[in-house]
């Protein structure tokens, strides 16, 4: 294995110019200040002190930014994530009592092991080459998590901003009757404090988006803060933050029960977060031309979640704010992301003594500014209008969002996914082409009625077979009498598909339908030949093209003639047989009619008897239906003998009055020696061409050969 492969960043570093380090510096510097009030801000809604935010700025950072794929990707706490870590300590029990209610120094130890455990999830499934699983979870899924998870989070900071005293509560139903019982108690001072910070927030952004908004107005109310001494009329502050290297943190000693009962929240965090950072990098990577990895994105991100568990921080994951403001700001690589990192310390250490002062509400009213950019008006309309299916996993993805926890609100949103992805694999789609089609644009003239053209775009099951039989036996007002079945758009096929295919070419050639495959793909055509289908198909019954199969179809159906339940098909070579057999005197026994016809030289009757019937070009409608001639009703006959056999001058008494009957019934007149299948017959095996054979001519009337 080469040595890029497992340290990624060593291709960046060997590139790596001064130009870079000067770009990547001023965009970290441009990035840190809003990262660590960002972070601050979801440690309050993890429901932990925000100095853990904070760490989790530090080295989980720089080691997503080194061992990712994205050179944009800016790792840390968000919002979504944060709230699952909230939802999981309001909702799993250690020894009886929710990790909430535990002392600050035991629930943290659980959350720095969550943060453990789901970094091992992320970097086993990045070694799995497990990438490209978060593109099974539908746009709908996450746009529902997204809106729902911004509802938590704003009802979840309504308390804090009203200065309402009392532990918060999980669940957003319970947040609002705990705000409404509690609105008697509200804080003026704290309403105040949270109105000015958004104000300010939002008239800051206006001035640059490189420009630190949130710091700036976090700034100007803590100083306000300060000067009022706003602690004196109830207004909760942040508190001392220590001014140290994050301590080294170690998660709770093994517990098999409390390895199972943190399990199932950090599968979901790993899923979210492997969900959120493949989006983003995707994004980015799309925007600047990047190739993007989408497993070695989840091992940094693993990486990054590790180092959190053992450095006293969150766990995280890709944050979109971010890591757009490094691409906006001018960072040319990954170093930049590292930078911000490494900055976060030292900022930690000048502004600690800063953020004592700083009032709860105020990050209160950052996080309502974070809730409200979080729902996407136009995302949520798109999938209202698009299509049945989306609307119900968006309103049942939302929904759980607000009535069930987190956790369970994204494994419900994972399932409803997958669902949906098997469905519309299931049921790729069938539709029946009509003649303004693009596709039959330039299909050839004249063709005659009767040729229904089908389309399976997608891949080939079952559910696609039986749609196709749905739509070819509905359509009463316009019978098929022959299907054409393109197939130049399956792009899989399997051993299922293609035995409903051939279930579904025998129950219409048991109807007297024929029909002929239109094979583009080489790959589809390959299983076609290795499960034998194309072996009971001659030429003249598989194309390459629409415009070849539908030539076909018409060169078929001019010379077939049906009425009721007969068709006469055209078989090449039986015309000769036919007249040899009546030139001889030897009529055909059993179910064969009588042939007459101009008797030719006994080496040509022995080569007609020996090629009875030949399975090529337009025969191949006889040859391959499903039945064998033992169970068919058959009529061989000549239809320019039958017309002479009805000519007055004819007196061989020796014609037999069969092909006048049959020929009565049917057209009147069919080019060449024909079989008439009578049904509807139940469908049988499909026979090889050499199995199609007529009714052996006795040894004693075969002529001698000549010496």
């Amino acid at each position: 294995m080469r040595l890029t492969g497992i340290f990624p960043f060593l291709t960046t570093l060997k590139a790596y110019t001064p130009l870079d380090f000067r770009a990547d510096l001023m965009a970290a510097i441009t990035v840190t200040p809003m990262a660590v009030p960002q972070a601050m801000a979801y440690a309050i809604i993890a429901g932990v002190h925000p100095q853990y935010g904070i760490y989790a700025c530090m080295l989980p950072v720089v080691l997503a930014a080194l061992w990712g794929s994205s050179r944009f990707m800016a790792a840390g706490p968000t919002n979504a994530i944060s709230m699952v870590i909230f939802s999981t300590m309001a909702t799993v029990s250690v020894g009886g009592v929710h990790i909430l209610n535990l002392p600050e120094e035991v629930r943290m130890t659980y959350i720095f092991g969550l943060a453990l455990f789901c970094g091992l999830i992320q970097v086993g499934m990045g070694l799995a080459r497990l990438g490209d699983l978060a593109n099974f979870i539908s746009h709908s899924v996450m746009v529902a998590f997204t809106t729902g998870a911004a509802l938590l989070i704003g009802m979840g900071q309504i308390k804090t901003v009203l200065g309402i005293p009392g532990p918060k509560k999980a669940g957003f139903f319970h947040q609002i009757f705990d705000v409404l019982h509690g609105l008697p108690q509200a804080n003026f001072w704290c309403v105040g404090l949270a109105a000015l910070t958004i104000v300010l927030a939002i008239s800051f952004k206006r001035v640059s988006r490189r420009f630190p908004a949130s710091l700036a107005a976090l700034a100007v109310v803590t100083a306000i803060a300060w000067y009022f001494k706003v602690d004196q009329y109830g207004v909760r502050l942040v508190g001392i933050i220590p001014n140290v290297i994050p301590p080294l943190s170690v998660p709770p000693a093994f517990d098999l029960s409390a390895v199972r009962d943190l399990f199932m929240p950090a599968l979901a965090l790993a899923l979210l977060g492997t969900v959120e950072s493949l989006a983003i990098g995707k994004q980015l990577a799309s925007v600047k031309n990047d190739n993007f990895d989408g497993s070695q994105e989840l091992i940094g991100q693993g990486l990054a979640n590790m180092a959190a568990g053992v450095t006293s921080g969150i766990p995280g994951c890709g944050s979109f704010t971010r890591s757009a403001l490094m691409v906006t700001s001018g960072g040319h690589t990954r170093m930049g992301t590292v930078f911000s990192g490494v900055l976060a310390l030292p900022m930690l250490f000048v502004l600690a003594p800063f953020f004592a002062w700083l009032p709860l509400p105020a990050l209160g009213g950052i996080l309502l500014i974070i809730a409200v950019g979080m729902i996407d008006i136009e995302a949520i309309r798109l999938c209202l209008v698009a299509t049945r299916i989306d609307r119900i996993v968006l309103s049942m993805t939302f929904a759980s969002t607000l009535v069930f926890d987190l956790e369970k609100a994204i494994f419900i949103g994972v399932l409803l996914s997958l669902v949906l992805f098997i469905y519309k694999t299931a049921h790729p789609r069938v539709r029946r082409l009509r003649p303004n089609d693009p596709l039959l644009r330039d299909a050839p003239a004249g063709l005659p009625d009767g040729i229904a053209v089908y389309v399976i775009e997608g891949t080939l099951f079952f559910g696609a077979i039986h749609e196709l039989e749905r739509q070819l036996y509905e359509e009463d007002e316009e019978p098929a009498r022959l299907v054409v079945l393109h197939l130049s758009r399956v792009f899989w096929l399997d051993a299922s598909g293609a035995y409903a295919l051939s279930q579904f070419v025998e129950r219409c050639y048991s109807r007297s339908i024929p029909v002929i495959l239109v094979v583009g793909s080489r790959s589809v055509r390959r299983i076609l030949e290795r499960t034998g289908i194309l072996d009971h198909l001659s030429n003249g019954f598989v194309a390459e093209t629409t415009n070849d199969g539908l030539r076909q179809a018409a060169a078929l159906l001019n010379r077939v003639a049906c009425r009721d339940d007969e068709c006469v098909y055209p078989v090449p070579g039986l015309a000769a047989l036919a007249a040899s057999a009546a030139s001889s005197g030897a009529g055909a026994s059993g179910q064969m009619g009588t042939a007459s016809g101009p008797a030719e030289d006994p080496a040509a009757d022995a080569k007609s008897a020996s090629a009875v019937m030949e399975a090529t070009e337009a025969g191949a409608a006889a040859s391959t239906a499903p039945t064998q001639l033992d169970q068919m009703s058959l009529d061989i006959h000549d239809a320019d003998a039958a017309h002479t056999a009805q000519s007055p001058n004819n007196t061989d008494s020796g014609a037999s009055p069969a092909p006048k009957a049959q020929a009565g019934a049917m057209s009147d007149h069919v080019a060449e020696a024909s079989i008439t299948i009578v049904g509807p017959r139940q469908p049988a095996a499909f026979p090889g061409s050499d199995e199609l054979q007529g009714p052996s001519v006795p040894e004693a009337d075969q002529p001698t050969p000549q010496k």
